[in-house]
């Protein structure tokens, strides 16, 4: 069953891999020219003209990392770093939700799970669950969160 828009419209499903495509977009450089301020330094980047405008019209986020050094992997980072620009059309009017693996004790994912209760609070996006593999290095576990991740995703059909 295709996902509806709250305009009623039929949502169109998106994903972006980050880590697997961190070559097809530019990191915010500092400009020479222009001491502070950070720019873009590829026209044909795929944040830029991909991934944003999706973004920008989307309802519901999923944002998805492993656990590095107690905090989210850096090409995602580097993606969310990107919203900056487009604050005003990004905030508030979404749904995020959040699926995080790892290994270690939830301690270990204290920051991480700050991490994104601080960015949904500031983006105005309303919580819409979490699944937190902190034991994913094991089989039988993992397949229990897999499940749980698959129950979130019904959720939004």
């Amino acid at each position: 069953m295709p996902l509806k828009r709250r305009s009623g419209k039929t949502a169109t499903k998106f994903s972006f891999d980050a880590g697997r495509r961190a070559s097809e977009f530019s990191l915010l450089q500092l400009e020479d020219e222009c001491p502070g301020m950070e720019v873009a330094v590829r026209p044909d980047d795929v944040v830029e003209n991909e991934v944003l405008p999706k973004l920008i019209e989307a309802d519901l986020v999923v944002l998805v990392t492993s656990l590095y050094y107690y905090g989210i992997n850096a090409a995602l980072k580097a993606v969310i770093d990107r919203f900056y620009a487009y604050n005003h059309e990004l905030h508030g009017g979404k749904q995020a939700a959040t699926l995080i693996s790892g290994y270690g004790d939830d301690s270990a994912f204290a920051s991480m799970k700050l991490y994104f209760k601080q960015l949904l609070d500031y983006m105005r996006w309303q919580p819409a669950g979490t699944v937190l593999a902190s034991d994913s290095w094991n089989g039988r576990q993992l397949a229990k969160h897999v499940q749980e991740a698959a129950e979130l995703g019904h959720q939004f059909k």
